[in-house]
């Protein structure tokens, strides 16, 4: 009839118009552009193909088609590759075919057939985008996968990051991660230029021009929670209300929303709270217990996708910000990679590979014979003996007096070790005077002793031994505990 044919020229104009202008605003629709496109051979992403090969000739980027064949379906697979394949020689797009075992890839990552093949896939991308140049790469997610996204997030109880859904642009970065190796300048971003648009839309698209998709059946399989999702929980959802595609979008939208104001408000604190090296992080306790709770898991999520980690789960967060307010000398194991453990000003997140950084010197040995001049600590620190005052005065000095013939050591605290220390009045264990200095308890048993003749005579940069303190003026002999 003539109206079906108007409402399919219609349609093919709004997607034609809404795809150009998805560009336009990227900064895409010129033929200096280069875009790698993902095609399955599905409908959407045959009909993604066919609107941009339609806009290449009105003036629009240039187009590389990458198709993965994940090895799933054996033959079929193959045969999905060998269409893609025709297609893209048939519209005079030039294209990049890989062939991987995923299932076996799925084992050796201990991942899900699903999880294994969406790093697979990006991975691939990513080497693809990099090969060609690509300015950016574009997949044809639509509104009815983010609607589905939001309900799969929310059945597992996320928050903004998870209700956001997909994002119409992700930075490199975000989305290539898994390819370190690879450093594009500039880095391609990741577009969705149909994520507005609903299946029926494309479908019938795809009818009207003509076009004959391949099938996957994996996508109505029962035992993925997505083909439940879309087979049972979305035609519930559209028979209370017709727009629950978009309603599902509009959700996706606000908490995108949501989740960038929080990050921004992240970004404004992040200089104070955190410190780190590759492997590890600390966290300033003073500025994280001003923090809202909030912005507690955020920073947290933050800390662990720097390290390089798999998400953490929402008991592993709450368990982590239980263990960060439960005072110094405390650790946590966040799953099989990552170590939490607390000191007194800050507690660090850290790889369980990596050693704990130390902000202080520990003795490498059991004891040091001391000699003029420098000796090594070990972990970059040094103990200098000279007859010369420091230049600048330090607690990380001592000066001493009458013991020029006497043996001079460090080492480690005993059992037992007690001091005199300067303005006090009898002798105290070391345990006490190291928890009135909140010395973190990791750093206490290699702590540095200056010993002379076997007594303590300074627990470096901490406490002089009364027996042993003289006014400047009267030092013959200056001991100090420098870093490299």
């Amino acid at each position: 009839p003539a109206s079906v044919v108007r409402n399919m020229c219609f349609m093919d104009i709004d997607l034609l118009t809404s795809t150009r202008t998805f560009l336009a605003q990227h900064h895409l629709f010129t033929p200096t552009a280069r875009l790698v496109v993902a095609v399955s051979g599905g409908p959407d992403s045959l009909a993604l193909l066919h609107v941009l090969v339609r806009l290449r000739a009105a003036g629009g980027p240039q187009l590389h088609v990458a198709h993965l064949d994940h090895g799933f379906r054996g033959a079929d697979s193959a045969a999905d590759a060998a269409f893609v394949h025709d297609q893209a020689t048939l519209w005079q797009t030039p294209i990049s075919v890989e062939h991987q075992d995923v299932p076996a890839l799925a084992q050796a990552w201990r991942l899900s057939p699903q999880a294994a093949a969406r790093r697979a896939r990006y991975a691939f991308l990513a080497r693809v985008a990099c090969a060609v140049g690509a300015d950016a790469v574009v997949t044809a997610h639509q509104a009815d996968d983010q609607a589905e996204t939001v309900l799969l997030h929310a059945l597992r109880g996320a928050g903004p990051a998870g209700l956001r859904g997909m994002r119409p642009r992700v930075p490199w970065a975000a989305w290539a991660h898994e390819r370190s190796d690879l450093n594009p300048a500039p880095p391609p971003a990741l577009l969705r230029p149909f994520l507005a648009v609903a299946r029926a839309t494309i479908v019938a698209y795809c009818s009207a021009s003509g076009l004959t998709p391949r099938d996957d059946p994996s996508n109505r399989a029962a035992y993925y929670t997505r083909s439940q999702v879309r087979a049972t929980l979305l035609p519930a959802f559209h028979a209370l209300n017709t727009n629950a595609i978009d309603a599902l979008g509009r959700t996706a939208a606000i908490c995108a929303d949501d989740y960038a104001f929080m990050q921004g408000c992240l970004d404004a604190i992040w200089p104070t709270l955190v410190l780190g090296e590759p492997g590890w992080l600390s966290f300033e306790q003073r500025v994280w217990g001003t923090l809202h709770v909030a912005l507690q898991r955020y920073a947290l999520r933050r800390a662990v996708a720097l390290l390089g980690q798999a998400e953490l789960s929402f008991a592993q967060i709450e368990a982590a910000r239980a263990c960060a307010a439960d005072g110094p000398g405390k650790r946590l194991n966040l799953g099989s990679e990552l170590v939490l453990e607390t000191e007194y000003t800050r507690f660090l997140l850290r790889r369980r590979t990596t050693p704990a950084p130390n902000n202080a010197p520990q003795l490498a040995q059991v004891s040091l014979t001391l000699a003029d001049g420098s000796t090594p600590l070990g972990n970059g620190w040094f103990c200098i003996v000279q007859a010369e005052p420091p230049a600048q005065p330090s607690s990380w000095w001592i000066g001493l007096v009458g013991v020029a013939s006497k043996p001079l050591a460090l080492r480690r605290r005993r059992p037992g070790d007690r001091m005199r220390p300067v303005g006090g009045s009898g002798s105290r264990k070391l345990q006490d005077l190291f928890v009135d200095r909140k010395v973190p308890r990791a750093q206490r048993d290699a702590w540095p002793l200056l010993v002379v003749e076997d007594a303590i005579a300074w627990v470096a940069g901490l406490h002089a031994d009364a027996r042993f303190a003289v006014p400047p003026e009267q030092a013959t002999i200056w001991v100090g505990i420098v870093p490299q």
